[in-house]
């Protein structure tokens, strides 16, 4: 029996729509009912990632920050944290921050973004999180430095060429791990933090063993969750390669993929 469901959001609970299905929501419950905790594990800020976990009927903690954070659902705020050195977090907000791709840098519960990548994401988010959550400034990265904070995630998307010209000068920095959940976006994150790190660390106060754990993914960031769960799910509109960690793969997120694995092993 299955004890906790880990959920990633986009592309697995989101929609292509970035929406909810009423199936989702219907199935959450179901499994709530069944003593089952769900928590949501996702990429996102933890402001975005509270609406979306309220939304879904989870449980009342979540990780968010690509695994860089373990939050509360209830006042949206990190209980832990990982990060990066303030001076390796500069370095990686330099490398893109005057380039034209959007940027979003994690600093605790915080979402810094310059005027360029602020522009295009106003047209794009929905969520009171988001609003709550940002700040905007002309120059990210020396606010970072004369602040010394540290740096959770640095989320870049936009032209392949450009990302890989700024990839260029990241790679050289130590202490950092890259992801990507598609080629037009990278994740840089601290060395050693993921997904499954902070899954593991949740169910370790929770008394639950990896074994008990089901997680439910369709992208590179969500592998090392994956990797440790009793059972390893990929959406049907996952990456292939993704979906050789799985032990099942179910539909897409279009079409009731995450209801469909609830019903199945719940």
């Amino acid at each position: 029996m299955y004890r906790l469901i880990a959920l990633d959001l986009d592309g697995t609970v989101l929609t292509s729509s970035i929406d909810i299905l009423p199936s989702t929501v219907e199935a959450v419950a179901y499994a709530r009912s069944k003593g089952v905790k769900v928590i949501v594990c996702t990429g996102r800020i933890v402001g975005e990632a509270a609406v979306f976990s309220k939304e879904i009927g989870a449980s009342s903690l979540l990780i968010s920050a690509g695994g860089a954070a373990i939050s509360d659902v209830r006042n949206a705020r990190n209980v832990k944290e990982w990060a990066m050195p303030w001076d390796i977090g500069a370095k990686v907000v330099e490398a893109v921050q005057n380039r034209p791709v959007t940027v979003m840098i994690y600093v605790g519960d915080r979402l810094y973004l310059n005027p360029y990548s602020d522009e295009i994401l106003c047209n794009t988010k929905r969520t009171e999180g988001f609003w709550a959550s940002k700040v905007v400034l002309p120059d990210v990265a020396a606010t970072i430095r004369e602040h010394k904070f540290p740096v959770s995630k640095v989320f870049a998307r936009g032209d392949v060429q450009v990302l890989a010209e700024a990839l260029a000068e990241i790679n050289q920095l130590p202490g950092i791990h890259i992801t990507r959940s598609a080629e037009n976006n990278f994740e840089i994150m601290p060395e050693g933090i993921n997904k499954g790190l902070a899954l593991q660390e949740l169910t370790q106060v929770m008394g639950i063993t990896m074994d008990e754990v089901m997680a439910i993914g369709d992208s590179d960031n969500d592998s090392d969750m994956l990797r440790i769960a009793g059972m390893p799910v990929v959406m049907g509109n996952g990456d292939e390669a993704v979906k050789k960690l799985a032990k099942y793969v179910t539909d897409t997120n279009d079409n009731d993929g995450v209801a469909k694995a609830i019903y199945k092993f719940i």
